[in-house]
């Protein structure tokens, strides 16, 4: 249902929650076996957003991994669909390198289906050219992906591919952003997580990262790199990943990932168009930071939460002494046990 703007911003104040929520049960609690089967999505990477940006327009396979109990996987009652931040993969939500940080795998064992994918340009997925793909092209893949997930149109190894009745888009940094255009656009998620994407409250750490990176692109991309790709916070891994990760943790992480210069280009031009269509998200939000972010600084979580003034319910969760990527820090359970939670009371 639509909320006046009014009447949404109340909710959405209401439902805030500032302190982190506890930590998922353990594996001995599990609800079920978990079975993990690599997944495939056809798609055309064409950009149909308000996002001005330009794509190749051709058919590319999405790459992933579904994670899921197997009761839930054959009852088809609901799924989310993970995108991932740049210089990651979809190893960001399957951390599997340190024991006990699969968030995926985690969210399974209390009844969870997760899809995980590599977006256009990273790990198995295919790889457009650089200026090939955009934030408003990765938006229409995502909402593609939904609508497959919601039909069984998808190839799935291992089992019969279900058509899910409900379908919840997560996204972690531009994941989240992709995710919000996703949204506003089609209009076909029954829910969206926010995970460390602020419109505003840009630290000059970011800002100068954006600036060196389209440097670094316009010159044709890095050293070794493919064409049209260069990879943000390039030397600056440490700060941008972690805040209280465990060393084996930042030893296990992998080195940035090169990203497509055309998604970089064009997140200007993406928030932009967030600034406008954000309030156009009429389902339930949640919205995860760390409060030690460097990426987006305080009070970005708040700032953010408010703008949702077409959700029914906005619920917000920060993790303490976490960077801008909580999955991977030492209370990343807190952040497990906040989508968990959230799921189960909206259906997912």
């Amino acid at each position: 249902m639509r909320r006046t703007p009014l009447i949404a911003a109340v909710c959405a104040v209401a439902a805030t929650v500032l302190a982190a929520v506890p930590a998922v049960a353990s594996a001995s609690s599990s609800k079920s076996d978990v079975v993990e089967l690599p997944i495939s999505f056809q798609v055309a990477n064409t950009n149909r957003t308000a996002v001005p940006c330009a794509s190749d327009g051709a058919e590319h396979t999405v790459r992933g991994t579904l994670v899921a109990p197997r009761e839930a996987l054959e009852s088809g009652d609901a799924a989310t669909l993970y995108l991932h931040a740049v210089t990651w993969g979809e190893y960001y939500w399957r951390f599997q390198e340190v024991p006990g940080y699969d968030a995926a795998h985690q969210l399974a064992e209390q009844g969870h289906v997760s899809v995980t994918i590599d977006r256009l340009g990273y790990g198995d997925s295919d790889r457009p050219a650089g200026y090939g793909t955009c934030i408003g092209s990765e938006a229409d893949v995502a909402g593609q992906m939904v609508d497959a997930l919601r039909s069984g149109d998808y190839e799935l190894d291992g089992a019969e591919p279900a058509a899910f009745d409900d379908v919840f888009l997560a996204g972690s940094s531009v994941g989240a952003l992709i995710a919000h255009t996703a949204a506003y656009t089609f209009g076909n998620v029954d829910g969206v997580v926010n995970m460390s994407w602020g419109d505003f409250a840009v630290s000059p750490f970011t800002g100068a990262a954006l600036t060196d990176v389209l440097a670094r692109c316009a010159l044709g991309g890095d050293p070794g790199a493919d064409p049209g790709y260069a990879a943000i916070f390039r030397g600056q891994q440490d700060r941008f990943y972690f805040s209280s990760a465990t060393p084996d943790v930042r030893d296990a992480v992998p080195a940035l990932n090169p990203d497509p210069c055309g998604q970089l280009a064009s997140i200007p031009a993406a928030v932009a168009a967030d600034v406008v269509g954000l309030g156009l998200i009429d389902v339930p939000v949640l919205v995860v930071f760390g409060d030690a972010d460097s990426v987006f600084l305080p009070p970005a979580a708040a700032q953010q939460s408010l703008r949702y003034l077409g959700s029914p319910e906005v619920t917000t969760v920060t993790i303490a002494d976490a960077s801008h990527f909580p999955l991977v820090e030492a209370n990343h359970l807190d952040a497990v046990a906040a989508l968990d939670e959230w799921l189960d009371r909206n259906g997912g």
